[in-house]
């Protein structure tokens, strides 16, 4: 595993898109463009509307202003009127007319069937007729008056409403588009900052997960994402300060008991050289340099696993050639497998990986010395290493007892072991090895059984 991959552009736009932030400002863009199109819906009526009202209150006004004329100067001011009005109108846009009591027209600049009063919606060449080569289909609002002479009606010509009505719906759907183009570069602008900031406080968790403390959040924003950056950050030192204490404690540990039983040891071996020990005290004595032996090499162990956890060996990473060290490994162990009574064999292809040589050494040997220590003799030890699409793969696999499937997550905690083993030599810290170790490097470790036997498989990612 690599100690920073380099930034993905495909990797970053993906986690964009599935981000909670660029949904939510997508809500929010969509309110807003809904709230400009509800506008722009409401407004269109609202405004032909008022329009309509208007027309009609002028053609009620000019009908007015003719009854008014009749009543003040008689008739034939109302047909100079009417004339003048006529005259000074251009393509129809008001029509003025006179009825008398017969219901024949007098005077005007339309055809009538027949006369009315008060509103209403006029359309040409359905309910009237206009002079000369006018086209049908014009729509008029008209308003007709009941004087004792007959009737006068006016009208106002309605094609202004479809002009108007045209008008506003370019203007909100000009207003609607830019306000989306808006909304979708503020939700853009929004979501990749929200992201970043996001990308940020995940990398420091990750490689804090890996047992890297020191980095810390860098966000000044005072929104949530800033509080549970600085709240994070309050955290991670916190938790470095109780890590450091924790290795200090070790530390003192090691000093304070590992040396006085390596001495004890030191103390007990040349009492096993003396000749003149009865039989039984000579063994015991060997028992107890076994029992101190076992002592150092439990708490070495649990050493190497808190500095594995605790990101120590980060540091030794390098390049190797994983097929290489397990080939080394496989010569080192085949006579340790003959001396038990066992077989081990490898199928080995060279594969690259970022790590710890020491670290993965350990771990693949702990591998192979279990299924040594659990599988009775004569066992068929085999040891695999392969490339699988971006992961390097080490599998041993033995055809021993196996391990129960309902076990199998228990005997990576430290020191548990199972039942039939708790006789045999061992502390119950070889899988917890392996599990930290494939931890550290990003990787993991799965235990499936091997119809006899089980099949352990280390999977760590390839370098590149």
């Amino acid at each position: 595993m690599s100690l920073r991959a380099s930034p993905d552009p495909q990797a970053g736009i993906s986690r964009l898109s599935g981000s909670s932030s660029l949904r939510l400002a997508a809500r929010l863009a969509l309110i807003f463009v809904g709230a400009t199109l509800l506008a722009g819906l409401v407004s269109v009526p609202l405004l032909t509307g008022a329009l309509k009202d208007r027309l009609h209150a002028d053609a009620r006004q000019m009908a007015e202003s003719l009854a008014a004329t009749w009543q003040v100067a008689g008739l034939v001011d109302l047909h100079a009127q009417i004339a003048a009005n006529v005259a000074t109108t251009r393509d129809f846009a008001n029509l003025y007319l006179f009825i008398d009591n017969s219901g024949r027209i007098v005077f005007g600049n339309f055809h009538l069937p027949e006369p009315f009063v008060g509103s209403r919606e006029l359309v040409s060449g359905r309910d009237m007729l206009l002079p000369g080569a006018a086209p049908d289909g014009i729509g008029f609002s008209a308003y007709g008056l009941r004087i004792p002479a007959g009737y006068v009606i006016a009208a106002r010509q309605t094609s202004a409403l479809d002009e108007v009505r045209a008008i506003v719906i370019r203007a909100v759907a000009s207003g609607l588009a830019l306000a989306l183009l808006l909304a979708l570069g503020v939700v853009g602008i929004l979501a990749w900052g929200a992201e970043r900031r996001i990308a940020r406080l995940s990398s420091v968790l990750t490689r804090a997960s890996a047992g890297d403390l020191s980095e810390r959040v860098q966000d000044a924003g005072s929104d949530d994402i800033g509080r549970i950056a600085g709240a994070v950050n309050a955290t991670l030192d916190q938790l470095e300060l109780t890590v450091e204490s924790l290795r200090q404690v070790s530390s003192d540990v090691a000093h304070d008991l590992r040396t006085p039983i390596t001495r004890l040891r030191t103390s007990l071996e040349p009492l096993m050289l003396r000749e003149d020990l009865p039989e039984d005290a000579a063994a015991d004595i060997a028992s107890a340099v076994g029992q101190a032996d076992r002592i150092v090499r439990i708490f070495n162990a649990v050493l190497r696993i808190a500095q594995i956890e605790g990101g120590g060996a980060r540091p030794r990473f390098a390049r190797l050639d994983l097929g290489r060290l397990a080939d080394d490994l496989h010569e080192l162990l085949e006579p340790v497998a003959e001396e038990m009574g066992h077989r081990i064999t490898a199928r080995i292809e060279p594969v690259a990986v970022e790590g710890d040589r020491d670290l993965l050494a350990q771990a693949i040997s702990n591998l192979v010395e279990n299924a040594f220590r659990h599988c009775p003799p004569p066992a068929h030890v085999a040891l695999t290493v392969r490339r699988e699409g971006a992961e390097a793969v080490v599998t041993v696999e033995d055809d021993g007892p196996g391990i129960p499937a309902a076990e199998r997550e228990a005997v990576f905690r430290r020191f548990y072991r199972l039942e039939r083993s708790r006789n045999s030599e061992g502390s119950g810290l070889g899988l917890s090895l392996v599990a930290a170790v494939a931890r550290l490097h990003g990787g993991r470790v799965e235990l499936h059984d091997a119809e006899p036997g089980l099949r352990v498989t280390l999977r760590l990612p390839v370098g590149e």
